[in-house]
């Protein structure tokens, strides 16, 4: 089976999709500039430092994670899901990095189970 982008989906993806992520960068000066930014001010320690962060943030979040991801394997997303107070962590089968490609079914029901699980004064 042939996968796409490095292996972050496992089955191909089309070709106008890709276009539509990445086509801005070429030909929006806003989003060339701001690149640009982003990588000259990036630190060194920067996912450290946000690392730090999440551990101060107090809402559920749901780590949903692709069970055959190559890319990040599943240890980092249960380490992910460990940084954060309340942090929920689900494996998404037959997915790679780019989970909602991969099992959109499956994503969506981990998102429905998380959300009727989630009070809404949490919402």
């Amino acid at each position: 089976m042939r996968t796409s982008l490095g292996g972050m989906a496992q089955r191909r993806i089309p070709y106008e999709l890709v276009r539509r992520w990445y086509r801005p960068l070429p030909t929006s000066r806003e989003i060339r500039r701001d690149f640009a930014k982003f990588c000259r001010d990036a630190e060194t320690d920067t996912y450290l430092n946000a690392a730090r962060k999440l551990q101060k943030f107090d809402r559920r979040v749901l780590i949903a994670w692709g069970a055959q991801d190559r890319m990040m394997p599943p240890a980092t997303g249960r380490r992910l899901a460990e940084l954060l107070p309340q942090g929920r962590y689900v494996e998404i089968p037959d997915a790679r990095t780019l989970v909602q490609l991969d099992n959109a079914g499956a994503v969506s029901a981990e998102l429905r189970l998380f959300i009727l699980d989630t009070p809404s004064s949490q919402a």
